[in-house]
């Protein structure tokens, strides 16, 4: 059979050159000056043919001294010939890149962290592949380790393949890096380390692609962290299609997980990056053509975009005696190739500068077939970076800033992601032009120009923080950025109103429910209380559900259910239990209910009570002590927690529920901890001094000085360290706070809440049935906006409503405030929701059930409470 002709065409030249090698009869002069590494152990060099193509050709080796093709007559320029028989070929031999020569900041030449051919620069981060650490492991045609042979190999110094990276972009213009990660022990096999190289290079490289070639990670998380870093292109080698023949050849694979392992980390690259970034190669010359047939189709029917490797035996390798492929076979292999990836419709520019391989953009040439012009166009320049620019634009809506531990990609689809990145800003657009046509018309009658404009900043602010299109501290900052401007409240009013009792108040509140945090005190009273009255299933759910009431009245309802959660983790986990246990999931029932409603009891629960303190004072002048607010709510808590202690009973199977392995848990936690210290004994002491205090003189200008000298009382003792502080206040609220009170003031002082008030509710409304309307407004507000959120909205406009209805504004805002607690049915209604909804143990219709038949009761209890209770203390209910 006649031996075709290699330079019958350019992929067969480049397929021949890069498969065989080129046999050197003349030697190769100043062969320092040509010669370029492609990795650690083979010489090659780099060389252009007349139509354009490059090729990475190996030179110097056994095998290559053997190829039929031989390079001849170089000149100076690196002008050289070709020559197979009597046929020659005209060629550019490359010199190598003169960055090489540098040293990084170590000393390290820079040619031994990397290559580069023609666009692409191969870069090797890890000195080493852990399989030769151990006899028989390594795959039997890999002379990888002629660098370190350690089982976790070093990472190389970030910043040095920084410096790598920017010396050889100097030099040329550089289309892709790519990285090599050989094996390391543990489920990741090192990737995790190369996350923050990723995420470094992928600051200093731009439109420009990262690709990564690796052995398949059994933790397949990873591969969203090395997304969300900045990776394009994920590499991941089948190697030979047979399983028996891959086990023959690639012993330590084989033990990593074997096959399976890689299709796994395949199939789930596919879901995390673009069609045509997740490649794999197939060596061949290993396995049979027909199986290696099978192995291309099987590769492109998951998604993935088959490489051929030609096998080149490499000297010292245990196949190093191994004739290397055919060009016949390397053709017809490449031929499949390309009608399989076209019949598949794959974009198969990714890997476009691969001068070791024929891309299988390339291999159309084999049949003599040109470009086509969408493969033009994403080759140029324009297209590069356009490329990069979408594949940027793809990684900010599927992982954001790639930041975070525990990556979770969005996978929706990408019309939905754009969707929901563009409609937030074009709503904010459309709210813009609404609120600036607004201010341009003229008063309503019976409403003045400045009322006008307060009640625009209030509608304004309100879409904002039921859309909740911006942070709600931000829509806080534009009320109060707004109010002067446009001529409502001269500024040095609206920003005094950040002096407000109330927000120093919760800003003291926040800062003990840190202190009792950081000393350990919360955590060593709740692992205490469920160590001694969980004794059962059923003890261990209510003491779930009692105790984060009970410390929910002394601290922030998101601070007590951010300490309770690692806890009911712990339990969770020790029981056994997974998503839709029924237990588990009223374990997180419990946790967030108790917080929810030991949170409505005393004005350190949360931020509404603080709110409605100080929006009442500033409307009217008029104010409520901490008793007062504790004495009208705690009624209503104490009942809410008999009606969720009985749903939790009737909605929780029981049986199989063995909790002694939690306790078990949760006294090895106590013995971590200790006993009481000597700070978790102060911090209580002085809780209960505080809380005594605000008891019994619990003024609304006492609140504040109470709260902050206690602040002073603890950073004295030295109980908690400013930095802990820091962590724990939610300066959002803060802000939030002044915007709000700034906001009300406005309605008030303007006569826009008047107005508004006339204007929304019927004057034949009062009494009961008009704090019964207005509950159910704040219930609503509540589920869809934080509670504080709420109380913004609807304590302004019923300040006026209960006005002139004769109400006593001391009790709607008591109302409101309380009401504004109970957000049960949705996640977004208060953090403790939140947290538990994203555990993924609570079912979203579950919590909107239970959540729903919650706020019934609370509505009920408040009417009975409002109706039987009130009247009897001191001014209420009037």
């Amino acid at each position: 059979m006649k031996a075709l002709n290699p330079f019958a065409n350019p992929g067969r030249c480049k397929l021949a050159l890069v498969s065989q090698g080129v046999s050197l009869p003349d030697g190769l002069q100043n062969a320092s000056h040509w010669v370029a590494q492609a990795n650690a152990t083979e010489s090659v060099v780099d060389i252009r043919l007349p139509s354009g193509h490059f090729a990475t050709v190996p030179v110097a080796q056994p095998y290559s001294e053997k190829s039929s093709i031989q390079l001849r007559q170089q000149d100076a320029d690196g002008s050289a010939r070709l020559q197979w028989g009597d046929e020659q070929l005209d060629v550019q031999v490359l010199p190598a890149p003169r960055f090489y020569r540098n040293k990084t900041r170590s000393g390290a030449r820079m040619g031994s962290f990397a290559s580069l051919h023609e666009n692409l620069l191969m870069l090797h981060p890890l000195m080493g592949c852990g399989f030769f650490a151990k006899q028989g492991r390594a795959c039997q045609y890999c002379q990888y380790d002629s660098m370190l042979n350690e089982e976790e190999p070093p990472l190389r110094d970030p910043l040095e393949l920084v410096e790598v990276v920017r010396a050889a972009l100097n030099e040329r213009e550089v289309d892709t890096v790519y990285l090599y990660n050989g094996f390391a022990p543990g489920d990741d096999v090192g990737l995790s380390r190369l996350v923050p190289v990723i995420a470094l290079l992928r600051r200093h490289l731009g439109h420009r692609q990262i690709a990564l070639e690796t052995v398949a990670p059994k933790d397949t998380s990873v591969i969203d962290a090395l997304y969300a870093a900045g990776l394009d292109i994920f590499v991941c080698n089948l190697e030979v299609h047979d399983a028996d023949r891959f086990a023959e050849v690639c012993h330590g694979k084989q033990q990593a997980g074997g096959q399976a392992a890689i299709w796994k980390a395949l199939d789930h690259a596919r879901q995390v990056f673009r069609s045509g970034a997740v490649v794999s190669h197939l060596i061949v010359g290993l396995d049979e053509v027909e199986s290696t047939k099978k192995g291309i189709d099987a590769l492109i029917a998951h998604g993935v975009v088959p490489l051929l490797q030609p096998f080149r035996p490499l000297p010292g390798t245990p196949l190093e005696n191994l004739a290397g492929p055919t060009l016949e076979m390397m053709e017809e292999l490449f031929l499949h190739l390309y009608g399989a990836i076209s019949d598949a419709g794959f974009p198969t520019h990714r890997l476009r500068h691969m001068g070791r391989v024929l891309t299988p953009m390339e291999s159309r040439v084999l049949d003599g077939r040109e470009a086509m012009l969408s493969e033009r166009w994403v080759s140029s320049s324009l297209g590069r970076h356009l490329d990069g620019w979408m594949d940027g634009l793809r990684r900010h809506l599927r992982a954001g800033n790639g930041d975070g531990d525990e990556m979770l990609l969005d996978r929706r689809p990408m019309h939905v992601l754009l969707a929901g990145e563009a409609l937030p800003f074009a709503a904010l657009m459309v709210i813009a032009l609404a609120a600036f046509t607004a201010v341009s018309m003229q008063a309503p009658q019976g409403l003045s120009q400045n009322g006008w404009s307060s009640l625009i900043v209030f509608t304004l602010c309100l879409v904002l923080w039921v859309t909740q299109l911006l942070p709600l501290a931000v829509t806080s900052l534009l009320g109060l950025a707004l109010l002067p401007m446009l001529g409502v409240l001269p500024a040095s009013e609206v920003f005094s109103l950040f002096g407000n009792p109330a927000v120093f108040f919760i800003l003291g509140a926040f800062m003990l429910a840190a202190g009792a945090m950081q000393s350990g005190l919360s955590e060593r009273m709740a692992l205490l209380t469920i160590d001694r009255f969980g004794t059962s299933p059923q003890r261990l759910l209510l003491t779930m559900l009692l105790l984060p009431a009970v410390m929910a009245c002394f601290m922030p309802e998101h601070a007590v259910a951010a300490l309770f959660l690692p806890i009911a983790w712990e339990i969770v986990r020790s029981l056994g239990l997974k998503a839709g246990n029924g237990y588990a999931q009223s374990i997180f029932f419990a946790l967030a209910w108790g917080a929810i409603i030991g949170g409505v009891v005393t004005l350190l629960g949360g931020a509404r009570g603080p709110l409605a303190l100080a929006l009442t004072e500033e409307l009217t002048g008029q104010t409520f002590s901490f008793a007062d607010w504790t004495m009208a709510a705690a009624p209503i808590a104490v009942f809410m927690l008999i009606i969720s202690a009985l749903i939790l009973v009737r909605i929780t199977p029981m049986d199989g529920i063995h909790i002694g392995s939690a306790r078990e848990r949760i006294s090895l936690r106590r013995l971590e901890l200790g006993d009481f210290n000597l700070k978790a004994k102060a911090m209580s002491v002085l809780l209960v001094v505080t809380m005594l205090a605000w008891i019994f003189a619990g003024h609304s200008s006492s609140l504040a000085g109470i709260a902050l000298l206690s602040v002073v009382a603890m950073f004295t003792l030295r109980l908690v360290s400013w930095r802990a502080v820091e962590k724990h206040v939610n300066w959002g609220v803060v802000l939030m706070y002044g915007g709000a009170i700034a906001i009300g003031k406005a309605l008030t002082v303007s006569g826009a809440g008047l107005w508004l008030a006339h204007a929304v509710f019927p004057e034949s409304i009062a009494g009961l049935a008009l704090l019964a309307l207005l509950a159910l407004i704040t219930l609503m507000f509540t589920e869809a906006v934080s509670n504080a959120a709420a109380v913004a909205i609807v304590l302004p406009v019923a300040i006026p409503v209960a006005a002139a209805a004769q109400i006593d504004p001391i009790t709607v805002a008591l109302a409101v405030g309380i009401v504004s607690g109970f957000a049960f049915m949705l996640p977004m209604g208060t953090p403790p929701n939140a947290m538990i909804f994203g555990t993924g143990f609570v079912r979203a219709s579950h919590m909107m059930r239970y959540g729903a038949l919650l706020s019934v009761s609370a509505f009920t209890l408040f009417m009975i409470t409002v109706s039987l209770w009130w009247p009897l203390l001191k001014g209420f209910g009037e």
